[in-house]
């Protein structure tokens, strides 16, 4: 519950910021010549191109959320397989983070494929690309704890003979 709070403290201040940049970034605009028009229409336009690609974006959240559900199922996994050592356990994540960055990826290509290079899909796209590089960090991360639990199981089974 604590958690939520904190969620939502974060969401309306940003939602805050958000406006606050917007309100100033207008007033600059209207001291300015109407040269940068057209960047006040930008936000417009991308509710726009959302608004056209409608199926799109809902495919792109159901195909999020069931990632999210199965890397619930499968971290549980990971934490149950580190404690036990058990390193069976640690498969599903790494195939799971596989297929994440895999499908971020195809996710990335298509947003640039269908809206085009505008700043607002650009910074979507270079966020989650920072996703990814995190995303295999952690994977290197798992792997690496994979291979100690196999070699730990090793010299065990080496030192009973």
């Amino acid at each position: 519950m604590g958690a939520m709070l904190g969620m939502m403290t974060l969401v309306d201040v940003g939602v805050q910021t958000a406006k606050h940049l917007e309100e100033s970034h207008r007033s600059s605009l209207d001291e300015k010549s109407n040269d940068y028009m057209d960047t006040q229409d930008q936000p417009k336009n991308m509710f726009e191109l959302i608004q056209e690609h409608m199926d799109y974006v809902r495919i792109a959240l159901y195909i999020m959320l069931v990632l999210s559900l199965l890397t619930v199922i499968t971290t549980s996994m990971l934490i149950h397989g580190v404690r036990r050592d058990r390193r069976g356990l640690l498969l599903p994540f790494m195939v799971q983070e596989v297929v994440n960055i895999i499908i971020f990826v195809a996710m990335d290509v298509t947003l640039l494929v269908l809206f085009g290079a505008q700043e607002a899909i650009l910074g979507m796209v270079f966020s989650v690309l920072g996703g990814v590089l995190l995303q295999l960090y952690l994977l290197v991360v798992v792997i690496s704890q994979y291979q100690a639990l196999g070699l730990i199981r090793m010299h065990e089974e080496i030192s009973m003979k």
